[in-house]
């Protein structure tokens, strides 16, 4: 990792380098390591299945430089990993995947709080198609990386003019909503199946009434947010009552039915993205690497 912003020395600890030399580096060391085992067994398995070595040489660097780990780290996915180290360099505070993995970064939570922040981060991140984690204590470091791949996994995005940075803040109900997409289709067709029987474009203007509805929105409201004339939501809506019956006027039920709406267009959306994804022309690697970085 390299020099932390803002950072202070690990005064609790002590000074390595001034009280205790290598011996007191070496038991902070393994007291370190000993803990984020404990309270992670992912951990563990990473120096197993990795270079146990180097990770023990990087928490040695950090306390060597008497240097904290930040409060909450946040993970950075990216599509390709071209020019990574450059990235690592502008935003200065990081970590940087193996070579062998998944390319991203692992950030101090802090560096994308706030608008400030983010706009820091989207102009390092300028042209690269990107997701960036929520917050999380270090050692909880794996919940950013999944929620930050999952969401690139869904933006279905590429590097180039029109990509852009997606914040797993900005998109925590649609990743809930999608953590499980088999679950997801059952309430679908749990909750919908009075719609079934219905012709897709019926189907569809029943479903954005139904949505616009159940958000709170008045016949007046849903006519504007949907373009149609107020007398056509209250037709619609009655037949909507006739449909879902007793179930509109269930709290419960609402709120699954709203789950399912959302769940489905969740849905529709990803498959129209991941499908134009692999549409697109992909350069060769021949190609990349005569044109360089």
């Amino acid at each position: 990792m390299s020099t932390a912003r803002n950072a202070s020395p690990l005064a609790q600890l002590g000074d390595p380098q001034a009280d205790g030399g290598d011996d007191q580096l070496a038991a902070l060391t393994e007291l370190v390591i000993r803990s984020l085992c404990e309270r992670n067994p992912g951990f563990r398995e990473l120096l197993e299945r990795k270079d146990g070595a180097q990770v023990t040489r990087l928490i040695a660097d950090v306390l060597r430089a008497g240097r904290p780990l930040p409060a909450t780290v946040r993970a950075v996915r990216l599509a390709t990993g071209t020019d990574l180290h450059l990235v690592a360099a502008a935003l200065g505070d990081c970590l940087v995947s193996l070579p062998d993995g998944a390319p991203g970064l692992l950030i101090p939570g802090a560096l994308a709080d706030g608008e400030e922040g983010r706009a820091r981060l989207k102009g390092v991140l300028r042209h690269r198609a990107a997701a960036v984690g929520h917050a999380v204590p270090p050692q909880d470091a794996a919940a950013s990386v999944r929620a930050a791949s999952r969401l690139l996994e869904l933006a279905a995005r590429c590097d180039g003019p029109a990509a852009g940075v997606a914040f797993v803040d900005d998109h925590l109900s649609s990743l809930l909503l999608l953590q499980d997409e088999s679950l997801t289709r059952t309430l679908i067709a749990r909750r919908l199946r009075p719609l079934a029987g219905l012709s897709p474009e019926r189907c569809a203007r029943l479903e954005a009434t139904l949505l616009a509805w159940l958000g709170g929105m008045g016949a007046p409201e849903v006519a504007k947010a949907l373009s149609i004339h107020p007398q056509t939501v209250r037709y619609r809506m009655r037949q909507l009552e006739k449909l879902f019956g007793a179930r509109l006027r269930d709290p419960r039920a609402r709120f699954e039915i709203e789950l399912a709406l959302r769940g489905r267009r969740l849905m529709a959306g990803t498959h129209r993205r991941r499908a134009a994804a692999s549409r697109r022309p992909r350069p060769s690697r021949l190609r990349q690497s005569v044109a360089g970085p």
